[in-house]
């Protein structure tokens, strides 16, 4: 019986923590000229590829959540989780930027580049509040780009900035994003309790019933 309640609680754990892992999350800390932030950006499981990069094509995954800190200098500081983002437009990518009139971006994470380069000219727009708009953008590469490698903000406040922080390249600081990904863990052990639920089920001992004598 004992055996059976392991493969049971086994079960259940991998069924709880596997389906949490549709999604990845990439944590970036970034500090700017006038302000700083430490955010995570959630994002679909599943890559794009073929998207244009600084050097050719590359991958990319949308995100679809924010979470963490923003403070700007002398200004606001916004805390948020899972704050969403405004959806772009069908096939927005580095050189096909959405325009809502307001701001451009594609909602696009290209994990797989360094430094600022993780967001295009175009970068992710979401709602930290309700309201309030703010787009995080790198100026490396995309649609209009100036190509100084620099990271921005742009938003809909009182602070309409466009503002360049530290370069990740720069020897005046750290690089600006400093970037720890969580790809797929906890799928991996999701997968591993279901593989140990299924094998104590299979080594525990089977019970066979007998048949009741009647006198």
């Amino acid at each position: 019986m004992k055996k059976f309640i392991m493969a049971g609680c086994a079960l259940a754990a991998a069924l709880a923590i596997t389906p949490a892992a549709v999604a990845d999350s990439f944590s970036y800390y970034i500090t700017g000229t006038n302000f700083s932030a430490d955010v995570t950006f959630t994002t679909g499981n599943t890559a794009i590829s073929g998207e244009p990069g600084p050097t050719g094509p590359v991958s990319a995954y949308l995100i679809t959540s924010v979470s963490g800190t923003f403070d700007i200098n002398g200004g606001p500081s916004y805390t948020f989780t899972n704050a969403p983002v405004v959806a772009a437009g069908a096939g927005a990518n580095a050189s096909n930027l959405t325009n809502n009139g307001s701001f451009l971006y594609d909602n696009l994470l290209y994990t797989t580049l360094t430094g600022n380069n993780v967001l295009d000219w175009g970068g992710v727009l979401f709602e930290p509040t309700n309201g309030y708009y703010l787009n995080l953008f790198g100026g490396e590469f995309g649609s209009g780009a100036p190509g100084n490698g620099s990271f921005y903000f742009a938003d809909n406040g009182s602070y309409h900035y466009n503002d360049p922080v530290v370069p990740a390249n720069s020897d005046s600081g750290p690089p600006v994003f400093t970037p720890v990904p969580e790809p797929g863990s906890l799928l991996l052990m999701g997968t591993g309790l279901l593989a140990l639920a299924v094998l104590v089920f299979r080594k525990a001992p089977k019970i066979v019933s007998q048949p009741v004598l009647s006198a």
